[in-house]
């Protein structure tokens, strides 16, 4: 199957302002599971300790 080629002025309003934050997102879902690892490891403190 081939891929299509867009080009960068055929894209959609969304796609170009998602294309600005990719790596504001990429940094969010490197972050958002490191803090929910922490709170799970300060409640099995809490529930323990």
């Amino acid at each position: 199957m081939k891929k299509r080629k867009v080009r960068k002025g055929n894209r959609s309003k969304l796609e170009r302002k998602l294309d600005e934050v990719n790596h504001t997102m990429e940094l969010i879902r490197t972050v958002i599971p490191v803090i929910i690892l922490i709170v799970q490891i300060i409640i099995l403190i809490k529930i323990f300790g």
